[in-house]
């Protein structure tokens, strides 16, 4: 029986093998689409090694087997597999790809096969980010006797009415987080300095540029619509501010009061064993072909929902194209309001599955539309909540608390995009490489605490760019904005007229990202990029929610 490195190196030595077969067919364009289609399949193939990677790292972090198994594949293999693929690219152009799928030609135009300095850069950066991966995985911390993970503190910092209990959890956190910042700080600087190579390597003049060559708007276009999200959303922000400050009985919230429940349900409780169950029942209202993804997940069993020690925080949604399956891997404590999170992530298992559904889809269909991946998990986020409302025997008030703890959501969102995408748009357009304390003090000018109370606290104020995509997905804050704007509108749509909405939801999900997020968006019934009339018609279903 052989072992799971065994396995490994036999899988990938079976796609090197097959990579070079498919170099060495000579055809023309008669046998084109074949030999495309081949290729296509390829490299899902490597996606799926690729994807277990990663899942294993979520779900099994620390475990010795599963740190070699990633190794192997990312030190060894991918880089073998990317120089093959290269040639296929190259192949692929020569041959005359435009006559099979133009949209394919024009990407693999603009983004030629990287150099041999870029794999370099790209596979230093690999290593890098699994660094940082390896460090916040490992954060916990201990209240009194217990110890408790940083899943553990959110929930605590969401759930506890008791004030001095918040303040205590919040500064053990960020004493862990204190304690690794040093660490961080020298992270960033290799990871920054990477990115700078690359973007010499690839000819740019800096990183926001080379970044922006692939973005359906410009950083002058990104800027002014920052400053109009500030602008149309200043006075939901501050009325969620005062509601919340004269709720908790509070002349000025601290950091510990940003994130607490204001009124604890008491009508309906969902516990963690109920949520795979209740999206199946709201997405099987909603239409019964998402009803079906859920389903096949659980045949599959994919749904890793409950934290554990180690387990990294945050939520995931790995999709293996070549077999149309997704897996969820989250960190969720139960209750209505962490449902949410498991909406958001089954939103992005049905988008991908409506692309999976479709045997003429191709690999590039499925990559770098953060902005459209993050739209569909928005909306099935909102209208599976506003599904739930109907589904189950909630009061009144309760919906009111769920949807201002949305509404809540979402601001944090606009303010943290605002935050970080001009934080990042300074950093990645200096001439010279900024220092870690010249990016603390540039954050503390640009981050915004109207509201809040920070005295004291400027030491952990001023580290609060360090947060997960930072390091690993630069500027990618700014697609969730977009992303919850349109998925505004769509829901403003769908209450207007449900069905149509939905239909029209259903036929953008088969659009793959070689169409492109603007015809992708248009598909659902949304303009893009957004006029200042369409954030004002977003504002109205926050305004709906907060009565």
């Amino acid at each position: 029986m052989s072992t799971p490195l065994e396995d490994l190196d036999a899988r990938a030595q079976a796609l090197m093998d097959d990579h070079r077969a498919l170099i060495e067919v000579t055809g023309d364009q008669s046998t084109l689409p074949s030999w495309f289609k081949t290729w296509s399949h390829l490299k899902m193939r490597v996606q799926t090694l690729w994807i277990e990677q990663i899942v294993g790292q979520y779900q099994r972090p620390g475990d010795q087997t599963t740190d070699a198994l990633h190794k192997r594949f990312t030190q060894y293999w991918l880089p073998e597999l990317e120089q093959l693929d290269s040639r296929l690219r190259e192949q692929a152009v020569q041959t005359g790809v435009e006559s099979v799928n133009p949209a394919v030609s024009r990407l693999i135009a603009s983004a030629p096969p990287p150099s041999p300095r870029m794999a370099e850069l790209n596979q230093e950066f690999s290593r890098l980010t699994k660094q940082y991966q390896d460090v916040v995985s490992q954060h916990h911390f201990e209240l009194g006797r217990t110890v408790l993970t940083m899943a553990d503190a959110d929930r605590l910092l969401r759930e506890s009415q008791d004030r001095n209990e918040r303040e205590a959890v919040w500064h053990a956190v960020k004493a862990v987080e204190l304690a690794s910042a040093s660490g961080l700080d020298d992270l960033f600087e290799k990871i920054l300095s990477v990115r700078r190579a690359m973007a010499v390597e690839a000819g740019h003049p800096n990183y926001a540029a080379y970044i922006w060559q692939d973005r359906q708007d410009t950083i002058a276009g990104t800027e002014e619509l920052l400053r109009t999200i500030s602008d149309v959303y200043r006075d939901v922000d501050t009325s969620l501010h005062d509601h919340r400050a004269k709720v908790l009985g509070v002349t000025a919230l601290r950091p510990w009061d940003l994130r607490v429940a204001l009124v604890e349900p008491k009508s309906f409780d969902l516990p963690l064993d109920q949520y795979v169950p209740t999206a199946l029942k709201v997405l099987n209202s909603l239409d019964a072909q998402f009803g079906e993804v859920v389903r096949q997940i659980q045949r599959h069993d994919g749904f890793d929902l409950a934290p554990r020690p180690g387990k990294p925080n945050g939520n995931i949604c790995a999709h293996f194209m070549a077999e149309g399956r997704s897996v969820l891997v989250c960190n969720f404590t139960g209750g209505v309001n962490l449902f949410r999170g498991l909406l958001h992530e089954v939103g992005h298992a049905v988008h991908n599955h409506s692309i999976s559904s479709n045997p003429e889809h191709v690999f590039w269909d499925f990559m770098n539309f953060w902005e459209v991946q993050e739209f569909y998990a928005f909306v099935f986020t909102y209208i599976g909540l506003l599904e739930f409302f109907e589904l189950h025997d909630i009061a009144e008030e309760e919906r009111t608390w769920y949807l201002r703890s949305t509404a809540e959501r979402i601001m944090e969102r606009f303010r943290d995009v605002e935050e970080r995408t001009r934080l990042e748009l300074w950093v990645y357009q200096q001439e010279q490489q900024p220092t870690t304390e010249e990016i603390d003090a540039q954050y503390l000018r640009l981050i915004r605490t109207s509201g809040v109370d920070w005295s004291g606290l400027e030491d952990i104020l001023k580290k609060g760019w360090q947060k997960p995509h930072t390091f690993r997905f630069a500027f990618y804050n700014v697609d969730f904005a977009i992303a919850m704007i349109a998925a505004l509108q769509f829901v403003h749509a769908f209450e207007q007229d449900r069905d149509a909405a939905l239909e029209r939801l259903k036929s953008s999900m088969l659009l793959g990202a070689t169409t492109g997020s603007k015809q992708i968006f248009a598909a659902a019934g949304i303009e893009y990029p957004f006029q200042k009339d369409q954030l004002a018609l977003a504002r109205t279903v926050l305004a709906g929610w907060l009565g």
